[in-house]
């Protein structure tokens, strides 16, 4: 079901005029669909239905503690790289039994954290982060529980930034070093292994690299059991792509559902997942406000009250997100633009080149597929507040998040003593 659409010319989500929602909250703001980011869990849930399989969801996509909530509710666990997300899960009422703890560096205070929390498992990044956890573990009189994420050396044919399945990335240990690794871990009184990692990159449009690596991954299981170590849980991490352009394709989540289904049906391990962009991407927007039309020889820019603080990845990673206006003046002549923002960069920009029916001063644009990697990224750059996040379910919506206020910013400035003078 599409719960983002045009009705007599205005955008709504899930029955509600985002005109409605803009004129009770300033702009800019974020607003999710509950409902979309309910039935992305239930199509991927029932894709693997044929398997014994947990999913975890990312909190690093989008850690908004309703967010959390929503999927809690419908039995998800969490995949956390902080302390701060361990936190957040924590707050949102998840067990430490229902999350797994990821991620190349974590200190020893988050480590420590995580084993108090009772994690359900800490994934190994290195040999010397297995012995960090092991010697906290025991000052701790506990055993902890690991897993070995390996890196299997494919390239899952995405973004340069955020690829971490390759030989050259920082994540994972070598897949030819992994056998002495899960050897020595089985040595050390204060580990436990519970099962092995892999997680080789996000947005992922295509199946076969996800083929590759899990072909390779259950071949080192039948090998580490070989070993005479038992793996209980194989964790494949996330990665599924989704449409930000309607040219896109990646797979189905049926498709997705039957190769996982066909690599590990019988494995005799529990399947762990770790989707985030695949569940709340598209059910975000990103409204704004045109704060003026500029036309240069060159040029025709739309210029909103949003920036890349607010949202950095047409910045960051060049990525597409279609931008909309939300009273969609049908009939109208259209345009092309830039649309940028206010903050001092010239890469401070959402679209280039997009073609526009008529906006002017003060119409509201809808920037869409923002629910994942959307708020998380956003930064205070121009000594700008992090803006509102509003959610919306059936006909009415609550801000689960409130604006920053520029003092909430300067309060967190101290001044030197001896500048007072």
């Amino acid at each position: 079901m599409n719960y983002i659409e045009y009705k007599k010319n205005t955008l709504n989500i899930e029955n509600i005029s985002i005109v409605d929602i803009a004129s009770k909250n300033s702009t800019p703001f974020y607003c999710y669909s509950n409902n979309h980011i309910v039935d992305q869990y239930n199509k991927f849930s029932k894709s693997l239905e044929k398997i014994d399989h947990k999913i975890f969801y990312a909190v690093k996509a989008n850690s908004n503690q309703s967010i959390l909530k929503i999927l809690a509710n419908l039995g998800a666990g969490m995949d956390v790289v902080s302390g701060g997300e361990l936190s957040r899960a924590l707050k949102a009422g998840v067990k430490g039994s229902d999350i797994i703890y990821s991620g190349v560096g974590k200190t020893d205070e988050e480590i420590s954290y995580a084993i108090e929390s009772k994690v359900s498992c800490l994934n190994v990044e290195s040999e010397s982060e297995l012995h960090t956890i092991n010697q906290i573990a025991s000052e701790s009189k506990t055993k902890a529980n690991i897993s070995i994420r390996v890196n299997p050396d494919v390239d899952a044919k995405t973004h340069v930034k955020i690829t971490t399945g390759k030989a050259e990335n920082k994540f994972g240990i070598e897949f030819n070093d992994s056998a002495r690794i899960y050897k020595l871990a089985s040595s050390l009184k204060n580990i436990n292994i519970t099962g092995v990692s892999i997680h080789i990159g996000s947005q992922i449009t295509s199946l076969e690299p996800f083929k590759k690596a899990f072909l390779i991954i259950r071949d080192l299981v039948s090998q580490l059991r070989n070993d005479g170590h038992t793996i209980d849980h194989i964790d494949l991490g996330g990665g599924l792509g989704i449409a930000y352009h309607e040219n896109e394709t990646p797979p189905s989540i049926n498709d997705y559902g039957k190769l996982v289904s066909s690599i590990f049906e019988g494995v005799g391990a529990q399947i762990y997942l770790e989707p985030g962009r695949f569940i709340i991407g598209n059910s975000g927007l990103l409204i704004t406000k045109v704060i003026n039309v500029k036309t240069t020889p060159q040029k025709s820019f739309i210029i909103v009250d949003a920036g890349m603080n607010d949202f950095i990845r047409p910045t960051l990673y060049g990525a597409y997100h279609e931008t909309l206006p939300v009273i969609d003046n049908l009939g109208t002549s259209s345009k092309r633009y830039d649309v940028v923002g206010p903050v001092c960069e010239t890469g401070d920009f959402f679209a280039k080149n997009r073609k526009m029916n008529f906006v002017k001063k003060g119409s509201l644009i809808a920037i869409k597929s923002v629910g994942a990697y959307g708020t998380v990224q956003s930064s205070n750059y121009n000594s700008r507040p992090i803006v509102a996040e509003i959610l919306v379910n059936k006909g009415q919506y609550e801000i689960i998040r409130h604006a920053q206020k520029i003092d909430d910013l300067i309060n967190l400035d101290t001044v030197a003593t001896w500048l007072d003078n």
